[in-house]
């Protein structure tokens, strides 16, 4: 299931009477709930303005983006071994170099460290979102450009980046 797909069954789960509005009042949505073009349209994603949704509501959101955003890792976990596993460089395989163990391992440590610490406040849910962004683009650098063919996670760790961004940011008083 494409990231606009899981993101509008996000919505449904946390408020299926609407969509989900950020503190700021901006909805990220796929393009097909969302009218309007916008710079997100063409990676599937629609952005909207509406009243912001109470603070229970858009805590439960915000524990599902991070849930989805570490759900999107895992995948690309695996997607990297089996791709690092096809590819050869001398006489072994991408996947048995250590420095690329190693940037695997820090990826998954990083999903284990967020799923740990179960972040409870706007702060501390941005800095989980953090570490979840860092270890996704270290991810897209050990795949380098296959990441962001159709078959990789690149668009979607890009558009839980942004949805994460719009939604998880705590705003100039919490920093």
């Amino acid at each position: 299931m494409s990231y606009p797909a899981l993101l509008d069954a996000l919505h449904d789960r946390t408020a299926g009477d609407h969509l989900v509005a950020s503190a700021a009042g901006v909805v990220v949505a796929s393009r097909d709930t969302v009218a309007g073009e916008n710079p997100l349209t063409r990676f599937g994603l629609g952005v909207d303005r509406s009243e912001p949704d109470p603070s229970d509501v858009l805590d439960r959101f915000a524990d599902g983006l991070l849930d989805l955003h570490r759900d999107l890792l895992r995948q690309g976990i695996d997607h990297a071994v089996e791709h690092l596993n096809s590819r050869t460089s001398g006489d072994t395989t991408l996947l048995d170099r250590q420095l690329v163990q190693a940037s695997l391992a820090d990826v998954a440590i990083e999903i284990r460290e967020s799923e740990a610490l179960r972040p409870h406040d706007a702060a501390t849910r941005w800095r989980a979102h953090q570490g979840l962004v860092k270890a996704g683009r270290l991810l897209l650098t050990l795949l380098g450009a296959s990441s962001f063919l159709v078959s990789g996670p690149g668009g979607d760790l890009h558009l839980a980046e942004v949805t994460g961004n719009v939604y998880l940011h705590p705003g100039e008083e919490n920093r």
